[in-house]
């Protein structure tokens, strides 16, 4: 199989989630479009570095909401530049805040990772703001399964929050 028969499947594969993914983050269908051609691109020109991912939607996840943060964060900086603002400090509790906001993210991460590859997928794609519906079509599978599917996976991920003594405080 050629290589551009080889892209052109992988991206009908995973254009239109990716592209879903960006929206939710950025809220542009223009830039989500930008931003899911990017990752595309890094994706394929680093593909063999990536032989041993055990999954590539999750990777490709990562890198979508990566590139997506980072628009946000430049568009941010360049706001910021046009405003002529420079406090000089920081709030430490800001910093805290995000320190804390990111080790969640990663132990969340790290939990969705043990999931079965089906009920990873669906609850990445709610985690990107997808409906039932929404998740049902972008996977080809009944609405039924992906809530079925979807419920299990998020008691398995209350049972591994509570075998490791995780606990939400409100």
């Amino acid at each position: 199989m050629s290589n551009s028969i080889e892209l052109e499947q992988f991206i009908q594969r995973h254009y239109t989630t990716i592209c879903t993914i960006a929206l939710k983050f950025v809220g542009s269908s223009d830039i989500a479009r930008d931003i899911a051609q990017d990752v595309i691109v890094k994706f394929w020109e680093n593909r063999k570095q990536y032989k041993t991912l055990d999954s590539v939607e999750n990777f490709l996840f990562i890198m979508t909401r990566n590139e997506s943060l980072n628009y946000i964060r430049s568009v941010k900086r360049e706001n910021d530049r046009y405003k002529q603002i420079y406090t000089g400090e920081q709030d430490d509790s800001d910093i805290l805040d995000k320190i804390i906001e990111e080790e969640a993210n990663q132990i969340l991460i790290h939990a969705i990772r043990q999931l079965p590859p089906q009920s990873e997928r669906i609850i990445h794609l709610t985690l990107a703001g997808n409906n039932v519906k929404e998740i049902a079509e972008l996977i080809g599978v009944s609405i039924n399964t992906v809530r079925t599917l979807k419920y299990g996976a998020i008691r398995k991920l209350r049972e591994y929050f509570i075998a490791r003594n995780y606990r939400a405080e409100f």
